[in-house]
């Protein structure tokens, strides 16, 4: 995609949505008022920046897809669902977990790009050392293999939470508050179709390969190059100076103190965590596992799944990206985690089909990675958003930790435990528990939790 055309297409999509009015959590004050004028200075230019970034970082991120490259990467070395399963568990553990250990430092910060760029850098190492495993793995054998590819899931581990914190809050502070919806929207399409397209250059290059780990090294590679490049878009934002203080040096029990007590105090934001906590739950059919399943109980090839599946999935995530924002920004952002909710019901249940479908399981495969890459958007557009709008925006990063990293546990010991309840109960039974927990799930968020631009915050 031409930058020129990229860019002014989502300029122009930018300043024509209108949203709603802020929430009062987020209402500014006057002083504050002068910082998101500089912020709407600087408009084109960040939404520029932010799209690219997007899509470079996505572009390489592609390479890696827990569901599906790395799932199939991994089966070039073990036929254990368990070590299968763990790299999606640990990656989407790593992105949440220490948000807590990071946002006191964090928030003593008056700008959030330096923190952003720096513990970024080392997220950036982490997956150099995924390719440096596939390359083990040609010269060295599985065994050195297998160690640095754990190692490198123990970096990311240690560094994706500070990185997706100040990330996070940084693109809350450079854009402007009733179309950061929209934008997320724009940035999802974007980033899915250029995933897309990486996809499918990982499936063309896969083709008549994929069943050797060493197969996977210049892809992997190329990936992590491009997630450099990703970097450098991402220095290129310009984040004014917050007016207000931040906190104070040498407080930090203080600090955690306050930051439980939210818990106790408002209502709606615990109902949100435990919402948050329940998705997690439903990571007990690890959707990596899909992958098992086509290469395992159906026989289709590797590079199919690697590719074309994950190609299928950034697809999904590119048609539902736009629509999703423009819906919350009209709406607020409980209807697209409901419509995020739902959908997951619905990938589960063609799951459970595809056994009866016989000779059409392959498109049944296909329905679902479209759908996981919807509800992978729509689900992520909703949290990211939600997280943003329960308190002004100085307090942000206490309400992002907590909701990131109660949940992270949750998601790590249920997605680990995938592959071994696979192991032991097979595919279908574990994807029926899967989908009686996201019923759960769809019932609380519609029923309990009230959008936070609408609900007041309560006291217990």
């Amino acid at each position: 995609m031409h930058q020129r055309p990229a860019g002014a297409f989502c300029i122009v999509a930018f300043r024509r949505v209108q949203g709603p009015r802020m929430s009062q959590a987020e209402e500014p004050s006057r002083s504050e008022q002068f910082y998101w004028r500089e912020v709407e200075l600087h408009g084109r230019h960040n939404v520029r920046a932010h799209l690219l970034q997007g899509g470079l970082g996505i572009f390489g991120m592609s390479f890696f897809a827990p569901e599906t490259a790395l799932a199939a990467y991994m089966t070039t070395m073990t036929s254990s669902k368990f070590l299968i399963g763990l790299p999606a568990a640990i990656t989407g553990f790593a992105w949440s977990f220490t948000m807590l250990f990071y946002c006191y430092v964090i928030q003593r910060k008056k700008q959030r790009k330096q923190v952003a760029l720096r513990v970024g850098s080392l997220v950036r190492f982490a997956f150099v050392a995924i390719a440096a495993s596939a390359w083990a793995a040609s010269f060295w054998g599985f065994g050195p293999a297998m160690s640095v590819f754990f190692a490198a899931l123990v970096l990311l581990s240690f560094t994706a939470g500070g990185s997706a914190m100040a990330w996070q809050d940084f693109i809350g502070r450079t854009l402007p508050h009733a179309r950061r919806g929209f934008f997320f929207g724009l940035r999802e399409a974007t980033a899915g179709l250029a995933g897309f397209g990486g996809a499918l250059l990982l499936s063309l290059y896969l083709r008549g390969r994929g069943k050797a780990p060493g197969d996977y090294a210049w892809p992997f590679t190329t990936g992590a190059l491009f997630y450099f490049a990703s970097w450098y878009l991402l220095s290129r934002v310009r984040e004014p100076v917050w007016p207000g203080d931040p906190v104070p040096e040498g407080t930090w029990r203080q600090y955690y103190r306050e930051t439980f007590r939210i818990l106790r105090d408002n209502l709606n934001f615990r109902t949100y965590v435990l919402v948050r906590c329940l998705l997690a739950v439903t990571a007990i059919f690890n959707f990596a596992l899909f992958a098992s399943y086509a290469i395992k109980e159906f026989g289709i090839a590797e590079a199919l799944v690697a590719g074309v599946f994950g190609a299928v999935s950034l697809l999904g995530r590119a048609v539902a990206g736009p629509v999703a924002g423009r819906i919350a920004d009209r709406t607020g952002f409980k209807l697209p985690l409901v419509a995020g909710v739902a959908i997951m019901v619905a990938t589960l249940a063609i799951g459970l089909a595809l056994k009866p479908m016989g000779s059409y399981a392959l498109v049944g495969f296909l329905c679902i990675y479209f759908l996981a890459g919807v509800v992978g958007t729509v689900i992520w557009v909703a949290n990211f958003n939600l997280q943003l709008e329960f308190s002004a925006v100085s307090d942000r990063p206490r309400y992002i930790a907590l909701a990131s990293t109660i949940s992270a546990p949750v998601y790590l010991v249920a997605s680990a435990a995938s592959g071994y309840l696979v192991d032991r109960f097979h595919y279908r039974p574990v994807m029926f528990a899967a989908l009686l927990v996201a019923l759960a799930v769809l019932a609380l968020v519609s029923l309990l939790f009230e959008e936070p631009r609408k609900a007041r915050p309560q006291s217990v």
